[in-house]
C-alpha cells in the first residue's frame, strides 16, 4: 500500500513538472516583429550585393523608377527600391523580355529564414526537388501581370539565366497579405527564365 502511495506521489510530481515545463516553453511566433525583420534582412542582403565579392551580384532599380532626377542628376533611393540578384547560372542568349511579352519561368518562392524554416518557408513553386530546366515544366506569365520585383528581374534576364532574387516588400505585395504570404514580406525567388514569348513578332 505504501509502495502504491509512493508511486502516486511520484506520478503527480512528474505531471506537475511537465505542466511547469510546458508553461516555460512558449510557442514560437514566426511572424513577431515581421516588418522590422524583413527590412533588416533586405538591408543585410543589400550590403552583400554592394560588396559583390564573387562578381555575381546585381543591384537593379525598380523598372518603374528613373535613374536620374528631373535635372539629370543621379536620383537617390532606399534599399527597398531595388532588387538584389545573385546569378547562379548564365544563359547563352542576348534577348531580354519586354514588358509586353509573355515568359516561361521555373521558380520557387520563399519567405526570409526563421527558426522553423532556416532556408525560408516555401510559399509557391513550379517544380519539386532540385531545379532541372531540362525536365521541369515552367509556368507562363504575362510580364504586365507580375509584381514589380519579378518584372524588374526578368527584364534583365536572358533565356537560360538562373538567378536567386531578393525582392523587398515594397516591390512585392507591400502591406497586403497574399494567400500564405504575410504583409510586409521580403520575397526570395529562385528563378530560371525558360523562354520568352514575344508579342512584338510579326
Amino acid at each position: 500500500m505504501k509502495y502504491i502511495k509512493l508511486l502516486s506521489l511520484i506520478f503527480v510530481s512528474m505531471l506537475g513538472s511537465l505542466f511547469v515545463s510546458c508553461e516555460e516553453t512558449p510557442e514560437i511566433d514566426e511572424y513577431a516583429n515581421w516588418k522590422e525583420r524583413n527590412v533588416e534582412f533586405i538591408d543585410s542582403i543589400a550590403n552583400v550585393a554592394e560588396a559583390n565579392t564573387d562578381g555575381r551580384w546585381l543591384k537593379l532599380l525598380s523598372f518603374k523608377l528613373n535613374e536620374t532626377d528631373i535635372n539629370g542628376n543621379p536620383a537617390e533611393y532606399d534599399n527597398e527600391d531595388y532588387i538584389y540578384c545573385h546569378v547562379e547560372k548564365y544563359g547563352t542568349e542576348s534577348v531580354h523580355p519586354l514588358f509586353t511579352d509573355f515568359v516561361s519561368v521555373n521558380y520557387r518562392g520563399r519567405l526570409i529564414p526563421s527558426i522553423s524554416y532556416p532556408e525560408g518557408k516555401i510559399f509557391d513553386e513550379s517544380y519539386k526537388g532540385t531545379l532541372n530546366p531540362a525536365l521541369n515544366v515552367p509556368r507562363n506569365f504575362s510580364m504586365g501581370d507580375l509584381i514589380t520585383g519579378w518584372s524588374t528581374a526578368l527584364m534583365h534576364m536572358v533565356k537560360g539565366d538562373t538567378w536567386r532574387v531578393y525582392i523587398p516588400a515594397k516591390l512585392g505585395y507591400d502591406a497586403k497579405e497574399k494567400d500564405n504570404i504575410p504583409a510586409y514580406s521580403t520575397l526570395i525567388f529562385d528563378m530560371n527564365l525558360a523562354g520568352i514569348i514575344s508579342t512584338n513578332k510579326k
